[in-house]
């Protein structure tokens, strides 16, 4: 069993799916999985947000359905700490089960990361 790191760094369809889904194929396969939300990729943790991306998105895989898979599978879903004076967003409008943290962490919870991925 490996370790994935991944970091969002959009709100785009082509920043988001990409994570899921790779993150999906990772924790799949028995790698512990780690998504980092860097402030630009921050507002994707916002309730409602993956909703309507995926409303929005044609022809893709269903995004909510990959993601709760992910929780399923025990990914970690880091929101930086940074993304709410950008944003203006609380810790509750967050996603059940984001945790907010600082850069340094993530680099932490990295360490040892033998697939590192950034979109």
């Amino acid at each position: 069993m490996g370790k994935t790191a991944i970091t969002v760094n959009g709100t785009a369809a082509s920043n988001i799916f990409p994570a899921i889904i790779i993150g999906v194929s990772a924790a799949a396969t028995g790698d512990e999985v780690i998504l980092f939300f860097t402030p630009g990729g921050a507002p994707n943790m916002v309730k409602g947000a993956l909703e309507k991306i995926n409303e929005e998105t044609e022809n893709m895989p269903d995004l909510m359905e990959m993601y709760e898979g992910l929780k399923m599978l025990g990914a970690k879903f880091l929101v930086c700490e940074l993304a709410f004076g950008v944003h203006g967003f609380t810790e509750e409008d967050l996603r059940e089960g984001s945790e907010v943290v600082g850069a340094t962490t993530f680099v932490g919870a990295a360490q040892g990361a033998e697939l590192t991925l950034s979109f």
